[in-house]
């Protein structure tokens, strides 16, 4: 799948002009949780040639690929919008350039986008976010109808997520068991042992509902719902945004100079 991945990555610098500056995985694979047949869920940031930006033109800002036959579902974004979500705490952006599984990187990108996103991680923001995600994926748990049991895992990820971030105002781990830390070890044992589990199912497959499972999850939302007040928003730094976003963008080449040179100057 890496060979089939960066195949693509080359395909779609050469057919959309552009310079593709980070692929990873996200998803259940990056979470460390996946189905046999999970979906290779990869996500990348790309940035498109100067004159690209230069237009008056609203152009489309993402790009898509999906292979059925390889299990492979790839989504980018251009730069300016991941950075212009980033700005707003968006956790998508955040939990890409968080991801343990990396195909591809530009020299010193990672740690240079990992730099400006400190300063836009809002903890009141992103708290809000997972608190959403996971009242609506307990509702779901806590119907009449068994459930995926991947949607189980999208209600404990959510919750524990939002209830991190009430108790350490840092970014979630990305790896679902590295949440843990914040249960209780019998609980612990019984959600590692659905992890266990959930490698050997097909994501069609269903789980029962779970009395301490419903528990856990009410009991993070209702934690974090009582402390989100209280935590403190980002410290956007836009100027440096800028200059980031600028230096990534591609520069004219030699002979575009050349030519610039020889042509008549702007008059008014």
């Amino acid at each position: 799948m890496l060979n089939k991945i960066k195949e693509t990555i080359a395909q779609l610098e050469q057919s959309k002009r552009i310079r593709i500056l980070y692929a990873c995985e996200s998803g259940s694979r990056a979470w460390g949780i996946p189905s046999p047949d999970s979906d290779y869920d990869v996500r990348f940031i790309y940035v498109h040639q100067l004159d690209w930006y230069l237009s008056l033109c609203n152009r489309k800002d993402t790009i898509t690929v999906k292979d059925e036959e390889s299990d492979l579902d790839m989504t980018g974004w251009d730069l300016r919008k991941t950075l212009q979500l980033m700005k707003k705490s968006n956790a998508a952006p955040l939990e890409w350039i968080n991801s343990p599984i990396i195909y591809h990187e530009a020299p010193g990108f990672l740690r240079r986008i990992q730099h400006i996103a400190a300063t836009c991680f809002s903890p009141n923001a992103l708290n809000y976010h997972y608190l959403s995600m996971a009242r609506k994926f307990y509702d779901k748990c806590n119907s009449d109808e068994p459930v995926k049991l991947k949607t189980w895992f999208y209600a404990l990820r959510t919750a524990l997520n939002a209830r991190w971030i009430v108790e350490n105002e840092t970014m979630p781990p990305t790896i679902f068991k590295d949440t843990l830390s914040l249960i209780d070890p019998s609980l612990k044992k019984e959600i590692l042992a659905l992890i266990a589990l959930k490698g050997t199912k097909n994501e069609s497959f269903v789980f029962e509902k779970e009395a301490s499972l419903l528990n856990l999850i009410q009991t993070s939302i209702a934690l974090s719902e009582q402390h989100k007040t209280e935590l403190p928003g980002s410290k956007v730094n836009m100027h440096e945004m800028d200059k980031f976003f600028q230096r990534m963008i591609p520069k004219p080449n030699k002979h575009d100079h050349k030519r610039a040179k020889k042509s008549k100057p702007f008059t008014v």
